[in-house]
């Protein structure tokens, strides 16, 4: 299939490798310290102010590189009096002929000297014009005496990898590194959300909750892989359940939920077979047996107060409902055998997949109680 010119994948990659890049800050951190998103530049640590340019496959920082040449503007324009030290992060590399080849050696004279011989192109004439042109000398040579650059640092899957293996992650075993990685990328993200305006990492609250959440990847038991809502794709797929559900006349937004739960506990079986193939095959069947044989329990008790009445057509639907409202929101949580901290959607996913392969339904019917 050919994708189309306005692909966004390249973009949406340079945003993870920036965070990626603050989760090694926060990493590094101490105690006390704040990481800052978005904030002051791309990624600022309290000192330094990290610039972060990622490129997929090779590349090369030439004189008219924009990462470069906006970076700068940026530092002239902008507010940057805490900083203390400006980093342009890229994974390009700079060749010999470069006007930044040797650049961290060279002194702020030298580096402003070949910035100002420099005949920029016509893509980059509005920032050399912002910095050179019209920025006084001696306020940029300021800037140009602590702005050092890193480039061939590693591509956005290398810097994963790597991450995996830093000292915070490396004494998880293999099988849930993956996992540990993405709560700190996910804890991460979800700050930018707590404070919209000021994205930022709070390192004693960051180093208490990693602590806390991969603790579990070590407890002996198998870590339960929770699936958030937000990683559900939305499907066309119809299902018997939610068939079921509309026919007792259920709002839409108790039909979602249960599409939801029973989606997310299929990705969390998945994951929980990935784990271990082998013996987990057996261990989830067994479960699906037991909560089965539990909300048959409840309905079998159910169904014995219906025969033992008059029986309305109202009884029926009432006794569904209330099946169902005990089975979903008042059954109590069967744990996993082997898997730690076992989630409520789990087991409401499990039920509606009973329903869905017809071994367990919701409704009664008269022909039931004869």
């Amino acid at each position: 299939m050919k994708t189309h010119d306005n692909q966004a994948t390249p973009k949406y990659l340079g945003y993870v490798y920036q965070v990626l890049i603050a989760i090694e800050q926060c990493f590094a951190a101490k105690k006390n310290q704040t990481i800052w998103v978005e904030c002051y530049g791309d990624v600022y640590d309290g000192t330094i102010g990290t610039e972060v340019k990622h490129h997929i496959g090779d590349s090369y920082l030439i004189n008219n590189s924009e990462d470069f040449w906006k970076t700068l503007k940026n530092l002239v324009t902008h507010d940057i009096s805490g900083i203390e030290e400006f980093v342009l992060h890229t994974t390009s590399n700079i060749r010999k002929d470069s006007i930044f080849d040797g650049w961290n050696k060279l002194t702020k004279t030298i580096k402003y000297k070949r910035l100002k011989e420099h005949e920029p192109s016509a893509g980059i004439a509005d920032y050399y014009n912002t910095t050179i042109t019209n920025y006084r000398r001696t306020d940029l040579l300021l800037i140009l005496d602590k702005l050092t650059i890193k480039s061939s640092q590693l591509s956005v899957q290398e810097k994963w990898e790597e991450l995996k293996n830093n000292r915070d992650i490396a004494y998880i075993p293999d099988n849930y590194k993956e996992d540990a990685l993405h709560w700190v990328y996910s804890y991460v993200n979800k700050q930018a959300l707590v404070n919209h305006k000021h994205w930022q990492i709070k390192i004693n609250d960051f180093d208490s909750a990693k602590i806390h959440s991969l603790n579990k990847y070590t407890r002996g038991k198998l870590p339960f892989p929770a699936i958030s809502s937000q990683e559900i794709k939305s499907t066309e797929q119809s299902f018997s359940f939610v068939n079921e559900m509309k026919s007792l006349k259920f709002r839409n937004k108790p039909i979602e939920k249960a599409i939801s739960d029973y989606l997310r506990s299929g990705g969390s079986r998945l994951k929980l077979l990935e784990y271990e193939p082998f013996t987990m095959i057996e261990i989830l069947d067994e479960y699906d047996k037991s909560v089965l044989e539990k909300i048959e329990s409840k309905k079998d008790h159910r169904e014995a107060k219906l025969a033992r009445g008059p029986m309305e057509e109202d009884d029926f639907l009432d006794a569904s409902l209330e099946l169902y409202n005990d089975g979903i929101n008042k059954l109590s949580l069967i744990e996993i055998p082997d898997v730690s901290s076992t989630g409520q959607y789990y087991q409401n996913g499990r039920i509606h997949h009973s329903v869905n392969e017809s071994l367990f339904s919701w409704i009664f019917k008269k022909e039931d109680l004869e």
